[in-house]
């Protein structure tokens, strides 16, 4: 095959959705692929898979009817939900009017539709009746050790996040640091809920192609992956257990659609109600027991090894990109 990738960020979603697809696309299973922030009409005229990632642009729309013109398919990539960006996320702004209007109508031309949900896929079979599902992947890294002089708990992310953290969540990080003190050290990348600044060790983001190696290297015993139970997040991903998972650390979710369908109770800790007591039991009995909490990060390392590398599940994308093309 010859697949051109539009590329829309280069955040999170432009590396697990585009730029690692497609490197193990080409060199584990030798297509001919290519990434490209900006093309034009002519290069992409070259490929026979075309696949625009969050494209909004009026031009991409009259690209896509020559390229179909000329018998290309076209594909959109989208992992987001669009139309339910509550208001705390800054992309609020960004993704309505006639923005979102333009990118259902680029949507609706193409010929297929990729997502990493089952949720999102049903959003977006409004506007394409071909939605395929291909969930985030991720690459192998080797779990360093844990350090045994202090648990650390942690969390990464944006401040897209600020509807996640309520004051139930904040204050059970901060009862537990003050009933461990420098047993227990909270680490937080990329951004800090205000009730926890001063409390926390933080880092600045990092790279996406570096980012599961920071995290390797923060030798977490405990990440937390709380998420408000609000439409936008049932389509969400697991991806933050799987970042967790494969570094071996110990993870405690919100229970929402994207780790109800994936975690259990031999891999990680659900919090069904969302209360003050739930988090602060849920983490305390992981820094008492460190038995328990070796068995979750061990069973939910070889479940992800098993079900999500990028490298054993290559083909799967392989295979969708073969239907779409009829091949």
């Amino acid at each position: 095959m010859k697949i051109f990738y539009a590329q829309a960020d280069f955040g999170g979603c432009g590396f697990y959705r585009i730029l690692q697809p497609a490197a193990f696309l080409k060199f584990v299973l030798h297509h001919e692929v290519k990434v490209g922030f900006l093309f034009n009409l002519q290069e992409l005229l070259a490929y026979d898979l075309i696949i625009f990632q969050r494209q909004y642009l009026p031009i991409v729309l009259e690209t896509i009817k020559i390229l179909k013109d000329n018998k290309k398919k076209v594909v959109y990539e989208i992992d987001d939900d669009l139309w339910h960006v509550p208001p705390e996320n800054e992309s609020k702004q960004y993704w309505q009017g006639e923005r979102i209007a333009a990118a259902e109508s680029i949507m609706q031309a193409c010929d297929a539709i990729t997502t990493s949900t089952e949720p999102l896929a049903e959003l977006l079979r409004r506007h394409n009746k071909n939605v395929y599902v291909i969930p985030n992947y991720i690459p192998e890294v080797n779990p360093l050790p844990k350090f045994d002089s202090v648990i650390r708990i942690g969390w990464s992310g944006s401040i897209s996040h600020k509807v996640d953290f309520n004051k139930d969540i904040t204050r059970a990080l901060i009862d537990i640091k003050k009933k461990y003190k420098g047993q227990v050290e909270l680490v937080f990348c990329g951004w800090i809920p205000d009730d926890l600044v001063g409390q926390v060790s933080f880092y600045e983001p990092v790279p996406p192609m570096h980012y599961l190696y920071f995290l390797n290297e923060l030798r977490l015993h405990i990440g937390i992956i709380p998420c408000a139970n609000i439409k936008f997040n049932e389509c969400k991903s697991n991806l933050k257990f799987l970042e967790y998972s494969i570094t071996k650390t110990a993870s405690i979710a919100s229970a929402i659609y994207p780790y109800v369908h994936t975690m259990n109770e031999d891999t990680g800790i659900l919090i069904k109600n969302g209360t003050y007591e739930e988090w602060f039991n849920a983490l305390d009995r992981l820094i008492q027991d460190t038995g328990f909490r070796n068995s979750l990060a061990n069973s939910a390392h070889n479940f992800v090894k098993d079900n999500y590398l990028i490298l054993k599940n290559v083909s799967v994308i392989e295979k969708i990109y073969k239907n779409i093309l009829e091949l």
